[in-house]
């Protein structure tokens, strides 16, 4: 267990303090190099974001545990799939700029990214104390949420494929632009998450 843990804190670090050096130390730990160290994150960071959306949802009715439900079934769906499409665009933007692939690297790293959104109930708490919430504050939060994991993905794009300040904030926004737009993923994700939102009209 203490290795577990010693572990984890190495790949939290990698990702936000020291992005530098993540493709050279993240196969040196055992569970980041796992595939158990993705699905945790992502099973956690959409069980945030599902009930951080459903705190904002106020009155709690018996159809607020149903979107709860759906709400992290749709989360969890977009947090195995949105990094893997957002890394294949921003490397094809890389290799045009003529770096060596590093796909696995950056899926990698996109997909231990998104424990970004664990903090995501924690604020909406904050919101709904200061007596924001509803289906506007939810999705201003959702896309302040998006902008900073892009952030994130940028500063791993810089360190990854040695780049630029610039050129890693423009692929990866311009990957999250066209990932967004991805017609199934994000049309299946966005109705769940405003269905959710508005549960507690019901």
């Amino acid at each position: 267990m203490r290795d577990f843990f010693f572990d984890l804190v190495d790949v939290l670090e990698l990702v936000f303090l020291d992005p530098l050096r993540y493709s050279e130390e993240v196969q040196e730990i055992p569970f980041a190099a796992s595939p158990v160290s993705s699905w945790m994150f992502s099973i956690l960071s959409a069980l945030s974001l599902s009930v951080g959306m459903s705190i904002l949802s106020a009155p709690y009715t018996i159809s607020t545990l149903s979107f709860l439900f759906f709400g992290f079934i749709a989360n969890l769906f977009l947090f195995r799939f949105f990094p893997f499409f957002y890394s294949l665009v921003a490397d094809y933007y890389v290799q045009k700029k003529g770096r060596t692939p590093k796909l696995l690297f950056l899926i990698l790293f996109a997909r231990h990214s998104v424990v970004l959104f664990l903090l995501f109930a924690p604020v909406c708490i904050v919101f709904h104390a200061l007596g924001l919430s509803g289906l506007g504050s939810g999705l201003f939060l959702l896309l302040s949420f998006i902008l900073l994991y892009s952030l994130v993905v940028s500063r791993g794009l810089k360190s990854i494929y040695e780049l630029r300040n610039r050129d890693s904030l423009r692929f990866s926004f311009y990957a999250l632009g066209l990932t967004i737009i991805f017609p199934f993923l994000m049309n299946l994700y966005t109705a769940t998450s405003i269905l959710q939102s508005i549960s507690g009209g019901f």
